[in-house]
């Protein structure tokens, strides 16, 4: 049956006492959290190991990378500047050559000591025209093609380097995490074995802690009750909304209903534009109180679900017909109080300025 609504005047007051549901097997609570736990601080050391030594080898390549590069251009680049210039200065002193040597021989058939004076005061000048004017440009020339090469050579063997190192780490990655996920498993198996264990003891009258209290005959049953979100979650996969929300509710705590209302959210339409609405008018008017009661977390969810449900309240039915305007009192108060915190976020302020107006529409329907 659905739970009864509210009593008149419940408002923002500590929710109702826990409903049938029993608390989680504490013993197996405190083991789970316990493995959690040391799982946890395994992987943290884990990876922080890793990733230092992932650290400390990439500066070590780096460091081997920088040495190489710089004796290879210690090495060879001198020699290489060597030839260049070398070959440039041949070629163009070889050129040179047939004029100088027509202007020494016409210097020599003209006669005297004065020509040949000339010509051995004219000759730096002239070298160094030649040397400025074509061997320095095309040095210059013959330089920056070498320094291109060099350029791209460096960058090649970094973009291979980088993907070498990239492998290797991958690889390093996958052979530390394979024992690590091994271990994960194998711990995964024995809490199901001692969960197991644990649903046989209790199975047996006069043995177990909790013999008194456990119902639960399956592993998957013991898990539901310790995670009520496990029910509640096949209920709304199967469509079995009103039941979902019955048992969510009947559970007196917002923070399950939130969850209920945020795994039915994608089918909030449908559920609301049915004929007729899926859910009973006691599942709604409880659901208002409820989510009213708390806006602090998810208040844009709870508005919308509060809406919603106003808007598929039935004013004409008789079972609520006393309940109804006290629960809705209440509700218009609780909105009206977070509307009116300082504190409010005005996004949250404009939804819940539309909510007040449609509860407050409802409450017209009924005589002072």
């Amino acid at each position: 049956p659905p739970p009864p609504p509210p009593p008149p005047g419940h408002h923002r007051g500590p929710p109702p006492p826990p409903g049938p549901h029993g608390p989680p097997h504490v013993h197996l609570e405190q083991s789970l959290a316990t493995l959690r736990q040391q799982i946890g601080q395994d992987l943290s050391g884990f990876v922080t190991a890793m990733q230092a030594e992932r650290e400390a080898a990439e500066r070590e390549r780096q460091k081997q990378l920088l040495t190489a590069v710089s004796a290879a251009i210690t090495r060879d680049l001198p020699v290489q500047m060597e030839k260049i210039v070398t070959n440039i200065v041949k070629r163009e002193l070889k050129a040179m050559a047939p004029a100088l040597a027509a202007d020494i021989a016409k210097a020599k058939s003209g006669g005297g000591d004065a020509s040949s004076k000339e010509i051995v005061k004219a000759l730096p000048g002239a070298l160094a025209t030649a040397m400025t004017g074509t061997v320095v440009p095309k040095f210059e020339a013959a330089t920056r093609e070498m320094f291109e090469q060099v350029k791209g050579a460096f960058e090649k063997g970094m973009d291979d380097i980088a993907q070498e190192l990239y492998t290797q780490k991958e690889n390093a990655i996958a052979a530390e995490a394979t024992p690590l996920i091994s271990s994960l498993r194998l711990a995964s198996s024995e809490v199901r074995g001692a969960a197991e264990a644990l649903l046989t003891a209790e199975s047996i009258p006069g043995k177990g802690a909790g013999s008194k209290t456990v119902q639960a005959t399956s592993l998957e049953e013991l898990e539901a009750a310790m995670d009520p979100t496990v029910e509640l979650g096949r209920l709304v996969d199967e469509g079995n909304y009103e039941e979902a929300f019955q048992k969510a509710l009947g559970m007196a705590s917002v923070e399950t209903v939130t969850w209920t209302c945020g795994r039915c959210e994608p089918v909030r339409d449908d559920i609301f534009g049915a004929v007729p609405v899926p859910l009973s008018q006691t599942v709604l008017l409880s659901l208002m109180q409820q989510l009213s009661s708390d806006l602090d977390d998810e208040p844009s969810l709870k508005l919308q679900w509060i809406q919603a449900a106003c808007l598929a309240m039935d004013p004409s039915d008789q079972s609520l017909a006393q309940a109804l305007p006290v629960i809705l009192g209440a509700v218009f108060d609780s909105l009206t109080e977070a509307a009116q915190a300082p504190d409010t976020p005005a996004g949250v302020r404009g939804d819940l300025r539309l909510v007040l107006h449609v509860v407050n529409s409802l409450l017209s329907s009924f005589p002072k």
